[in-house]
């Protein structure tokens, strides 16, 4: 090497390591340390894709489980509605049954399907001899005693092999079985049994087994409790399970990609150990996952396992991560070590940087100009206060709605809450203080302002209140909707309603008193078809006249005209009528109304507005209720209130029904398909009366668990006569 090559390097190498060239190092060293977080950064990703897909692996596991469980429930409750629906079933049939379902086939895994008769201990002899005639010359039930009952196994198919050992067995002398079947017999559902060792083996290896039962009744027997359904218990429709065997017709041919261990109760040990998918897995070793099936009375630990290499084989391409980052470091700095000796480049980079810049100026500017335009289109009003300097802008949309055509010399200094009536200065002083206080500072609020006439104008504001650090508010800005059209279509709306409903009434009043008569038999006897047409006239017109009657209520309540007398009442005998005149109605739908206890409290309210609110409660329970269901009564103290609550045994309100319940012509099903009728009004009405009552209403429902609904009116210790309820005509009025 020469000395002019000595040279330049020494140059190339002062100017590699020059205080000039510190940049270089810089994105060196920030390149390197990005490649490292790149590098774990993947790990973690991968690592965290490895525990995703072993989470949903054991998912899918459990899944597999639990619908091969219900799979098997399903095919018992087969075997169940053959025993129902025939009184003696016999082995053939059974056979063909079982034959026919193609279970070793369709659900590899299931040892059989049988029937376990129950026997009473006097009975046992007779049962014994009728198993013997069958062609059984040696039959006898296993293990013999004494014993108040006895479960012998009359059937199981396929009826060969291990399967003929259980023959004859009584499960119910051993005790994991005999919980089992009581807690099915009790329950009328499918139950699981704990860990047991099956009478079927008798060779090879010994497997955890299990049994599933499902109870089998005297046809026409009450089921009511579960001491009558274990009086009315035939005996159990049943499959034992080999739980390896089982798992194994689960999960099929294909090995599962991670291991685990199935233990009977929530404690893992090897004593509750039912199945283990491999020969590494004990109880002593740590899961990477464990969860829980609630299966038919039993709850089962499934813990989960890695295989070996399984999170190493999400592990790929990190070392080309590596490499490249290094890769891409060292081109940098070689990159940036030549640009920083490049004036020109770097003004370039400074002239592109200020044409972007220029750029995003232009940008900004013809954003605020459709900003102004749509301000200027828009057909509501723009408002904005400032709170420091106290000023005030509205555009002029709104000095327009009040009356005011050129207001902008009349914003800056000048008081907002001259605009807003006075009436609503409070209302909307709340608002923004309760907005100020709220995570999200948004408030909105219907108000009057103050024509320049003097009358109100009806509008909507809408605001956003902008605080500092400390939440101290800044400028309250916002929108301003115009609600005079609004109203006024609200008002014409309810004034038809009025009118249509005042002029529909009497016809339809004489309409249906026609139509009762006929249907009665006062005109004389009329052909069938007639008359169920005109029994279904009838019902219509009893049905309009009721809308027709909530909409006047309704009517008077919007317009404070409808008189209340309040004062102390007995609310007994008040309930008790109102229950004796819906008695009629409920019969049709073969519901029972039913006072629970006794009565005693006084309240304040007004006799008729209470009926009035008592018959809506109780015919949306009727209507609501099955067949042969109860409606229930009662009362009960709530501090200074008495609470009475009507419940039923219906479906329940629906969740996603319960915020619109008490608000008019609202109901759970609005479709033309509906099978139960009615307008929509009564909840509202029976919340106004209430209200005027001084009291409050309200619900308590669980989905498919019936409804309570109830309400509550003051309390008073009052004691004299009843009063005269109003008659019976009078209180449906």
């Amino acid at each position: 090497m020469n000395n002019e090559q000595s040279e330049r390097l020494r140059t190339v190498f002062r100017e590699v390591f020059s205080w000039h060239n510190r940049a270089a190092w810089m994105v060196l060293l920030v390149s390197i340390t990005i490649a490292l977080l790149a590098w774990t950064g993947l790990r973690q990703t991968q690592t965290r894709a490895a525990n995703q897909q072993f989470e949903s692996l054991s998912l899918e596991m459990l899944e597999a489980i639990n619908k091969r469980m219900l799979d098997h429930e399903l095919i018992l409750l087969s075997g169940a509605a053959l025993m129902d629906a025939n009184p003696v079933v016999t082995r053939a049939q059974w056979a063909a049954f079982v034959e026919r379902l193609r279970v070793a086939q369709t659900y590899p895994g299931i040892q059989g399907l049988g029937y376990s008769q129950v026997i009473a201990q006097q009975a046992l002899d007779e049962f014994e001899q009728s198993i013997q005639a069958e062609g059984f010359p040696e039959f006898a039930v296993r293990p013999p005693g004494l014993r108040d009952v006895y479960t012998s196994i009359v059937y199981l198919e396929p009826f060969r092999d291990r399967n003929l050992a259980a023959f004859g067995y009584d499960m119910f002398s051993e005790p994991v079985r005999r919980e089992a079947m009581l807690n099915a017999a009790r329950s009328g559902d499918a139950a699981l049994t704990g860990r047991v060792t099956l009478v079927q083996e008798t060779h090879g290896k010994v497997q955890a087994g299990m049994l599933m039962y499902v109870p089998v009744y005297r046809p026409g027997a009450p089921l009511d409790s579960p001491e009558q359904r274990w009086n009315a218990l035939r005996g159990f429709v049943y499959s034992p399970y080999r739980v390896d065997d089982l798992m194994a017709g689960i999960l099929g041919s294909q090995p599962p990609s991670i291991d685990f261990a199935i233990y009977d109760g929530t404690r893992p040990s090897a004593d509750s150990m039912l199945h283990v998918s491999s020969p590494a897995v004990n109880p002593g070793r740590e899961p990477q996952g464990r969860h829980q099936l609630q299966l038919y009375g039993r709850t089962w630990t499934v813990d989960f396992y890695h295989q070996p290499g399984f999170i190493a084989g999400f592990w790929r391409d990190q070392a080309l991560v590596v490499v490249l980052g290094l890769a891409l470091s060292l081109v940098l700095f070689a990159l940036v070590t030549s640009l920083s000796h490049r004036r020109l480049e770097v003004q370039r980079r400074a002239d592109r940087m200020t044409i972007e810049l220029r750029r995003k100026e232009l940008s900004l500017r013809l954003s605020q100009e459709r900003l102004a335009l749509a301000l200027k289109g828009s057909n509501d009003g723009w408002w904005d206060i400032d709170l420091v300097d106290r000023s005030f802008y509205a555009s002029p949309r709104i000095w327009q709605m009040v009356g005011r055509v050129d207001g902008t010399a009349e914003s800056g200094q000048m008081d907002w809450r001259s605009l807003v009536a006075m009436a609503d200065h409070a209302a909307l002083k709340n608002q923004v203080i309760q907005a100020g206080r709220a995570e999200e500072p948004y408030f909105a609020l219907e108000c009057d302002l103050l024509h320049r006439n003097g009358y109100p104008v009806p509008v909507l504001l809408r605001g956003y209140i902008q605080t500092d650090a400390q939440g101290r508010p800044l400028r309250i800005g916002g929108t301003c909707m115009d609600l005079t059209e609004r109203r006024e279509i609200e008002r014409i709306k309810n004034e038809l309603i009025s009118v249509v409903s005042h002029e529909l009434r009497t016809p339809v009043t004489s309409i249906s008193g026609a139509l009762g008569l006929i249907s009665g038999g006062a005109l004389g006897e009329i052909p069938p078809a007639i008359h169920s047409m005109v029994d279904i006239a009838h019902q219509n017109s009893v049905r309009l006249n009721r809308l027709i009657n909530n909409l006047l209520d309704m009517d008077k309540l919007i317009a404070g005209k409808m008189a209340f007398d309040i004062r102390p009442q007995p609310l007994g005998p008040i309930i008790e009528q109102a229950l004796e005149l819906h008695r009629a109605l409920a019969e049709p739908f073969g519901v029972t109304l039913n006072m629970e206890g006794r009565i005693e409290d006084w309240v304040l309210a007004d006799t008729e507005r209470l009926q009035q609110v008592l018959s809506n409660l109780l015919s949306n329970a009727i209507k609501f209720s099955p067949r042969e269901a109860q409606v229930r009564v009662h009362s009960e103290r709530h501090g200074e209130s008495v609470r009475v609550c009507i419940s039923d045994q219906g479906p329940g309100v629906p969740e996603g029904f319960r915020d619109q319940i008490f608000k008019k012509f609202s109901q759970a099903d609005s479709s033309s398909r509906r099978q139960k009728g009615g307008t929509g009004l009564g909840l509202v009405i029976c919340k106004e009366l209430v209200g005027h009552m001084g009291g409050r209403i309200g619900f308590d429902s669980a989905p498919g668990a019936g409804a309570v609904f109830w309400f509550e009116l003051k309390h008073c210790e009052v004691r004299r006569a009843q009063p005269r309820l109003p008659a019976q005509d009078e209180a449906l009025e």
